[in-house]
């Protein structure tokens, strides 16, 4: 995965240069407009230990956030959160570093110049790049789909997503003969979706594929003895400098999942064995911490509000409300929210999903709910250590081992901390269904095989918009 991962964004590493060298005119602007040009040479360098803090920031920021990879949901806020959080970032590193030093590294008026320009600059190549450069054919990737069945089909659907930045171009379906068959090469004997469908023998794949020009090439096999048989001329591919991608890796590039119909045991154990180290699991842990304590102020008055409003609603009935969920290695733990339904909501149901239009929920419950104000004692589950800030949702007790029975793997989700939010509340909408908890289980995996302490901080930055603009409720 991280291999083809790797080779698929080689030709986006000019992305952080053009990133650099925004970074660079925005400082020398800054410096000529403050000072002046006969300032510059003198002022630069003197001051180049406090550029490289704030340039080593911006750029440290912007490739943690993902800004110069593929983006298969292209989204004008994120970009914009994106961007806040690497300027706020340098400007940390910058304003830290010049405390431990006792001294200014670079003057506030021109450091604001450059935060100024260089925002300006950054956020328009970005813009150009990405809703237009990369939507045009010279930028674009050429792709190969290797089979024409049901799975190329479920292929092509990824590939062919307008979100998708650089956009791909599917240029050919192509299915090879079975051994016996004169061995040939059939230009556009039919069409599939309008895409040229063609036929070709297996000692003239690797020609034809190379005629075609293509970077990317998908595999789509119906069986697998078909693709172990041309596996030497794929290997050829890959090593000639090709994206050769099977169904699985190209499920977790285009779409963010790992599908349950492409996983089996011996998968998950070759996935655990390149599992986060420990040391990246103890940076996560400083990174919740550090993310609450930052924010705790704000977080603790705003609880103190919501909390008054629920008591005002209903003087008496508690304010809080607990509720048993499964752990990491399924340990159990007391949750904790702001009430927002009914007292004795499940007295004649037991434990069931709360549907979107729940009677239950009280007319203020359904505001918080909205905009996630009734998970803020959760932060208090974080910092015990029952919780992370970023990780699958803990389920309840009652509802787990329903699943376990009806999902595939789905304890696999238990071998990681809860979250507060993670990857499938942001990719799925809400669901209170078994398929839905099938469909978020993919994107749990997902996020268990690629944990980072960049990809929470993704996932974090990305919740906001759910927050902020109060979209649908990710299944409890």
């Amino acid at each position: 995965m991280a291999t083809h991962r790797d080779q698929l964004e080689s030709q986006l590493l000019w992305l952080a240069a053009l990133d650099a060298l925004c970074l660079f005119v925005a400082m020398i602007a800054a410096i000529v407009l403050r000072l002046g040009v006969d300032a510059l040479g003198e002022y630069f360098l003197d001051k180049a230990s406090g550029w490289a803090y704030f340039a080593a920031g911006i750029l440290s920021a912007n490739y943690l956030t993902g800004s110069y990879g593929l983006e298969f949901r292209l989204s004008r806020f994120n970009v914009a959160v994106n961007w806040a959080f690497s300027v706020s970032l340098a400007l940390l590193v910058v304003g830290a570093t010049s405390y431990a030093w006792l001294g200014g590294l670079l003057g506030r008026g021109v450091l604001a110049l450059a935060v100024g320009i260089y925002s300006v600059l950054w956020l328009s190549v970005r813009a150009l790049i990405y809703h237009y450069l990369f939507r045009t054919r010279a930028f674009s990737y050429r792709v190969l789909v290797l089979g024409g069945g049901p799975r190329g089909g479920e292929l092509l659907g990824m590939v062919q997503n307008t979100h998708l930045r650089p956009a791909h171009r599917v240029v050919a379906v192509l299915e090879v003969e079975p051994p016996g068959a004169a061995g040939r090469s059939v230009q556009e004997p039919g069409w599939l979706g309008g895409i040229p469908l063609l036929r070709t023998g297996a000692d003239k794949l690797n020609a034809l594929i190379e005629s075609l020009g293509v970077h990317v090439v998908l595999m789509a096999f119906e069986r697998e003895e078909d693709e172990v048989r041309l596996h030497p001329n794929l290997r050829r591919l890959r090593f000639g400098g090709l994206a050769v991608l099977t169904p699985l890796a190209a499920a977790e590039l285009y779409a963010g999942k790992v599908p349950l119909d492409l996983v089996d045991d011996r998968w998950l154990m070759q996935a655990s064995m390149g599992f986060a180290s420990p040391v990246t699991m103890r940076f996560k842990r400083m990174l919740d911490v550090g993310l609450i304590l930052l924010t705790g102020v704000p977080a603790l008055l705003l609880g103190l509000l919501v909390g008054l409003l629920v008591k005002a609603s209903a003087p008496r009935q508690p304010v809080f409300y607990a509720q048993d969920r499964v752990g990491r290695f399924s340990r159990p733990f007391r949750i904790y929210k702001f009430r927002s339904m009914i007292p004795g909501a499940e007295e004649g149901t037991g434990a069931v999903w709360s549907p979107l239009d729940d009677a239950r929920v009280t007319r203020l419950g359904r505001f918080l709910r909205r905009y996630r104000l009734d998970e803020l004692p959760q932060l208090w589950n974080v910092l015990r250590g029952d919780m992370s800030l970023v990780g699958p949702r803990p389920e309840r007790p009652e509802l787990a081992d329903r699943l376990e029975k009806d999902v595939p793997f789905y304890r696999e989700r238990e071998n990681v901390l809860p979250g507060l939010t993670g990857w499938a509340q942001i990719q799925y909408p809400y669901g209170a269904t078994v398929d839905d908890a099938r469909r978020k289980l993919e994107y749990d995996l997902y996020y268990i095989r690629n944990l980072s302490v960049g990809f929470d901080l993704r996932i974090v930055l990305r919740t906001l918009r759910i927050v902020l603009f109060g979209l649908e409720r990710a299944m409890e």
